[in-house]
């Protein structure tokens, strides 16, 4: 009976210890959400949303992978990238080619003495006169050193290197786009098996133990350590939720879904 007594402590023990760590593991998660999300530490959180609806029907991964490449902003980003640089090739073939410019003007000057002389009218009068001018012309600038020819094979560089991280990219979401689906549906699969085949199977050996020992045919050692074995089947559980909302979140982010996307 000692010796009984004393693994039963153990095993309670060891419980305690159990769920002492998993309490821990979930403040310190808190605690870094808080700081994610800009929170101070002592402040509530509060999260919307629950797990109860995790398995749902996707959206098939052709259509997620064109939105993907539509809405994407990094692949929007680079796209645009991709177009500053073409604009810079235009821009450098530009400034090899003669440019052409007109040009007009119109001066009015008036000159005077500081003397004085008789107008027509037989008057003294200032000595001044008035004269209007008008230029014109055209202004050819002529390209030097070789036609802006290191400028433009610099920008074609550039745009060359654009188009292919462009290109990479969309290669890269589309493997990413097709990873998620894959990983979701794994994840799913897991989690409906424990919630079916494993979770369901471990409450009933648990009830099964209970009453054996109720009934004096199991020791309390043997509920507790069937307990503990339930605990563990909860733990692993409650892993293939986490596995599967995670698989969800990613395949919104690799997909760019809407509500994922800042306007």
């Amino acid at each position: 009976a000692p010796l009984e007594r004393n693994m039963v402590l153990v095993e309670v023990n060891r419980l305690l210890s159990m769920r002492e760590a998993a309490e821990g593991r979930v403040q310190v998660a808190v605690l870094e959400l808080k700081n994610v999300v800009g929170i101070r530490p002592e402040e509530p959180l509060r999260v919307r949303g629950d797990f109860i609806e995790l398995i749902g029907t996707l959206q098939p991964l052709a259509e997620a992978t064109e939105q993907a490449l539509g809405l994407r902003p990094d692949l929007r980003a680079a796209r645009a990238a991709e177009a500053l640089a073409e604009a810079q090739i235009e821009q450098a073939r530009a400034g090899g080619r003669p440019d052409a410019s007109l040009r007009a003007g119109y001066q009015r000057m008036k000159q005077g003495f500081m003397l004085d002389g008789i107008d027509e009218r037989g008057r003294l009068a200032p000595i001044e006169m008035t004269s209007h001018s008008v230029t014109f012309g055209v202004m050819i600038d002529l390209p030097v050193r070789n036609k802006n020819q290191g400028t433009i094979e610099a920008a074609v560089a550039q745009a060359e290197a654009a188009r292919r991280r462009r290109e990479f990219l969309e290669l890269t979401i589309r493997r990413e786009v097709a990873s998620a689906y894959a990983r979701y549906d794994r994840s799913a699969r897991a989690m409906e098996i424990f919630r079916v085949g494993v979770r369901g199977q471990a409450d009933a050996n648990l009830e099964v133990i209970r009453k054996t020992y109720e009934l004096g045919s199991k020791t309390l050692l043997d509920y507790i350590a069937e307990q503990r074995r339930f605990y563990e089947v909860e733990s692993e559980f409650v892993d293939a939720i986490l596995s599967t909302y995670q698989a969800r979140v990613e395949v919104s982010r690799a997909s760019g879904a809407p509500e994922l996307v800042k306007r």
